[in-house]
């Protein structure tokens, strides 16, 4: 048996890893959330007019997703 074959059958790695990736996503979306209620505090404080929330959510899913991604390349 060649240890292709033997990495083939073994599920956990794959599993482990996929909660580590969802794990660094959480905790990047959770940062990067906060980050942005508080630059749209800071616009509204300004006197600018604030993004909508949704456009919010969606840049912190995306950052979130680079974040997570790249922690796992090395970059």
């Amino acid at each position: 048996m060649s240890l292709y074959e033997r990495m083939d059958r073994d599920v956990a790695p794959r599993a482990r890893e996929r909660i580590d990736y969802l794990l660094v996503y959480a905790v990047c979306f959770v940062v990067l959330m906060v980050e942005g209620v508080l630059r749209r505090i800071g616009s509204v404080m300004s006197g600018h007019r604030p993004a909508p929330l949704g456009a919010i959510f969606g840049e912190a899913r995306i950052k979130a997703a680079n974040c997570a991604t790249s922690s796992f390349m090395g970059l």
